[in-house]
């Protein structure tokens, strides 16, 4: 595993962020805390869950308790989902304070070190939302905070207004981001960086050097390798209907085949070639990955060692010229 600092941080964070198995989210606690601690043992130190995860909160909080981690794990922790198809949340600092609250309760631990605002309302200003998490963070309940699914323009104008009333503005993103390009949005609200029209976006977060936890990695297991485009399954054999909605389209496939075809060559899965695509980017990337088994959480980890060239990046995105 590999590991960077970044600012009001005082512990490594590693370069692989660890998401909300499902066995946390379903209260699992003795599957949970064995995937966990192979999670450690790999390295991984940055640990995702969000208020509307389920028991993920509670479970990922008693692991940390009970392994003594605290003083090593990083918690990004979420709320506020306004818009999301089946959540009733509204978008307020009433809302924040009273979900975060509740999420330290949860973890039981006093502050996490990344806050992250699920989704926006774009209809409303967000002065009030900067203000309320300038208080939590003045408080201490929180060191850091960004937006998940918001905007470049929504993020901008939040840290306008942070800046011209000498306020801390959003200092992370979490949205999501993968070789396979986002297609359609099957929850409402979602933000991705791929595709073209998300460059100046991409382009943006590399130039502010922001800190950028990029959920589906993998596509949401399109790219986990569960499915090939070599094999003789169906899509729908292999993984389930979200990332199929999401992303199976031709430019999808044509990417995981260019992703089989250099796996096989380098001697290595799928999902090593693919976050070895997102991490050799020059944005901040901390890609959230959720590997359950043993092999596959090392095989995963085991992805911070493989370098591609420029040419090996851009065929993977592009094909050949």
């Amino acid at each position: 595993m590999k590991y960077r600092m970044i600012d009001e941080i005082d512990k490594p964070l590693s370069v692989l962020t660890y998401g909300s198995p499902w066995a946390a989210i379903t209260d699992d606690r003795k599957k949970a805390f064995h995937i966990y601690d192979l999670a450690w043992g790999a390295g991984f130190r940055t640990f995702d869950t969000a208020h509307s995860y389920g028991s993920g909160e509670e479970v990922l909080g008693a692991w940390i308790v009970d392994r003594g981690h605290r003083n090593e794990a990083v918690i990004l922790d979420k709320g506020c989902n306004p818009g999301q198809s089946g959540s009733d949340d509204i978008f307020s600092a009433d809302t924040i304070r009273s979900q975060l609250e509740e999420s330290l309760r949860r973890l039981r631990t006093d502050h996490v070190e990344l806050y992250i605002l699920h989704r926006d309302d774009p209809s409303l200003p967000v002065d009030g939302i900067v203000e309320e998490l300038n208080k939590l963070k003045t408080e201490g309940k929180i060191l850091r905070f960004g937006g998940s699914n918001w905007t470049m323009d929504r993020i901008i104008a939040a840290n306008r207004y942070a800046d011209e009333h000498g306020l801390t503005g959003f200092t992370a993103v979490s949205p999501a981001y993968s070789l396979a390009e986002f297609i359609h949005d099957p929850w409402g609200g979602s933000v991705a960086l791929s595709g073209e029209a998300q460059q100046p976006y991409r382009d943006w977060l590399e130039e502010k050097r922001l800190p950028v936890f990029n959920y589906s990695a993998l596509g949401r297991s399109y790219l986990s390798g569960k499915f090939r485009t070599d094999g003789g399954k169906k899509i729908e054999d292999c993984i389930g209907a979200a990332p199929i909605a999401e992303y199976d389209a031709p430019v999808n496939r044509a990417r995981l085949k260019r992703a089989e075809q250099l796996a096989q060559e380098k001697g290595c899965t799928v999902p090593q070639i693919c976050l070895a695509w997102l991490l050799h980017q020059k944005m901040m990337l901390f890609p959230i990955i959720t590997p359950t088994s043993e092999s596959h959480i090392m095989e995963n980890a085991a992805a911070l060692d493989i370098s591609l060239t420029d040419a090996e990046y851009s065929v993977l995105l592009n094909g050949m010229d």
